[in-house]
């Protein structure tokens, strides 16, 4: 089998030798698109031949899979370790800000966000249910009939505990905790902005 290829954008033209009468078969193809009319087979025979050849395709196409996996891989272990290192970067940054932020958040007690050039700083309230003892706040949700409160992997649901009051928390072992959550987020449009103002 032989694939000629007659200069950009013209069809691939696949030559095959019968192995039976010996002609030569001769197929056009263009990418994305057989210009070639469905062949109507006369026999079994050619039937036969044409499902020999497309399991020699489905293995070449199997074998290109295979290669294009490894090349993709191979491209993507070139750059991961500079990636790592822009990730080491960014994680790094974010902790410094975080805490600069932390040293300074009484300036968030009115405010609750800044906008800086290039992003902004903001807290917002967030609530979450905490206890020591899983398990004993199942078992006590199960003493107090709140089964709709336990999720069927037997583990309290904190999600629908929120609807629980203070005093039912209390009741089960579990309490009620506010934290004040940190969100740190670049502003890439004036970042984008900046960059052409340099640029210029």
């Amino acid at each position: 089998m032989v694939l000629f290829f007659r200069g950009e954008m013209r069809p691939w033209v696949w030559k095959c030798c019968d192995c039976l009468t010996g002609q030569v078969n001769e197929r056009r193809y263009e990418s994305g698109k057989k210009k070639q009319v469905a062949k109507l087979f006369n026999d079994w025979t050619e039937v036969d031949q044409a499902l020999r050849r497309m399991g020699e395709i489905d293995i070449e196409s199997e074998r290109l899979d295979g290669n294009m996996t490894l090349a993709i891989n191979e491209v993507k272990e070139s750059f991961q370790p500079r990636k790592d290192v822009l990730i080491n970067e960014r994680k790094d940054l974010e902790e410094s800000i975080t805490a600069f932020v932390e040293q300074n958040k009484g300036e968030f007690a009115a405010i609750r966000s800044k906008e800086l050039d290039f992003g902004s700083i903001s807290y917002r309230l967030v609530k979450k249910i905490v206890f020591k003892s899983k398990e004993a706040v199942v078992a006590a949700l199960k003493v107090m009939g709140l089964l709709t409160y336990i999720r069927t992997i037997e583990e309290p649901d904190k999600e629908a505990m929120e609807n629980l009051t203070n005093q039912e928390l209390l009741k089960i072992g579990a309490s009620r905790k506010e934290d004040d959550k940190l969100t740190i987020k670049p502003n890439i449009q004036r970042l984008s902005e900046a960059g052409k103002k340099i640029a210029a």
